[in-house]
């Protein structure tokens, strides 16, 4: 079932950092949420309403809503997909459209890049460069990336032309005496969706194993998303994401969507699955803390490190038919294991490299 989520409110998301009461007292929050939030969500929007039903166990509903799958997660502007600029990308200048790194053999240079990739990604020296995180991209203009059309130029929309920072100040409070607690003043970041015709932002998921006999969707729909039981809206709606690329020659790209969890800092398995395949060069950002609670155990599930969205690996088949093959398997699907890739994680599309990036 493919949904859209509206906000009411502004949201508040929180990012693996500490925050209590009496110990912190400033969250900024991460935006967009990381998929494991908007599924627990749904998660405990379709148990609440089940628990009216006669004999309904707590326990089995927990249970039963862990079939609930992720088989896509990302932003919309006015009802289409947008996508998170990839980071093989860079702007060559201020105020001009973002184009594609080149190669470098690691061998001309010192580095310390880990031993498991023999190139690097590179901009040109010849100038300022600035990084393309926070930017986004029309499905058009992701189509001809993934592509690989050349020349590589590409125009961008900022994420902040489309949600702007609101600041809360609170303060805890003592229910009994009807005062505030000392050292309890606490500071949070949430996210405004504007509502300006055609920047309008929203959240497109597709979520299966939801029966929408069981729990109806209207464009009345409301539930609690995220931090402070915030409301938002959900609709069942209609889009389309970019099709594959025929690779040609034994070189394609991953470009992540979601945030992905390997057992690595990169999909390690892929190698393990196809014989004959190589990484060659891999441009990811800062990693993400990601944690959460585990309503199964009752308990916080362990913390780990995500490989952020933008990402991208250059790969290298064994043949132009293997390469092929990992599109059709791979290209808008997720690409971490089975269990992470039913929560959200590894989102990624295939995308032909530019002329630039095949060694």
């Amino acid at each position: 079932m493919k949904l859209q989520i509206e906000a009411l409110d502004p949201l508040f998301f929180r990012d693996g950092r500490p925050f209590a009461l009496g110990e912190e007292t400033y969250a900024e929050g991460i935006f967009p949420p990381l998929p494991t939030t908007v599924r627990g969500a749904f998660r405990s929007h379709w148990m609440s309403c089940q628990l009216g039903q006669p004999n309904a166990d707590k326990d089995i509903l927990a249970r039963t809503s862990n079939k609930l799958e992720l088989d896509y997660f990302g932003l919309g502007v006015a009802g289409s997909p947008v996508f998170p600029a990839p980071l093989d990308l860079f702007f060559p200048g201020k105020d001009v459209p973002a184009t594609s790194m080149g190669l470098l053999d690691k061998k001309t240079i010192t580095s310390s890049c880990p031993s498991e990739v023999s190139h690097l990604f590179k901009a040109p020296n010849n100038g300022k460069t600035e990084s393309v995180a926070g930017h986004l991209l029309e499905t058009g203009t992701m189509k001809d990336y993934i592509d690989g059309k050349s020349p590589a130029s590409f125009e961008t929309k900022r994420l902040t032309d489309f949600s702007t920072k609101e600041h809360k100040i609170g303060i805890g409070r003592d229910n009994e005496l009807h005062r505030t607690k000392d050292g309890l003043l606490f500071r949070l970041v949430a996210n405004r969706f504007r509502d300006e015709k055609d920047k309008e932002l929203c959240i497109l998921l597709d979520l299966q194993g939801f029966d929408a006999q069981q729990v109806p969707i209207s464009n009345a729909t409301v539930m609690p998303l995220g931090g402070e039981r915030r409301s938002v809206t959900i609709k069942a709606v209609d889009f389309s994401l970019p099709k594959r690329p025929n690779i040609n020659g034994k070189h394609f790209k991953i470009c992540l969507l979601t945030p992905a969890l390997f057992d690595s800092w990169y999909p390690t398995h892929l190698l393990t699955d196809f014989k004959g395949l190589k990484l060659v060069a891999a441009c990811i950002g800062k990693p993400l803390s990601v944690g959460g609670w585990d309503i199964l155990k009752k308990s916080p599930k362990p913390m780990r490190r995500a490989v952020p969205t933008g990402s991208v690996y250059l790969m290298e088949a064994k043949d132009e038919e293997q390469a092929n093959e990992i599109a059709e398997i791979y290209h808008a699907k997720s690409i971490c294991q089975p269990a992470d890739a039913r929560e959200g994680f590894g989102f990624c599309f295939i995308a032909q490299p530019f002329d630039n990036q095949i060694i």
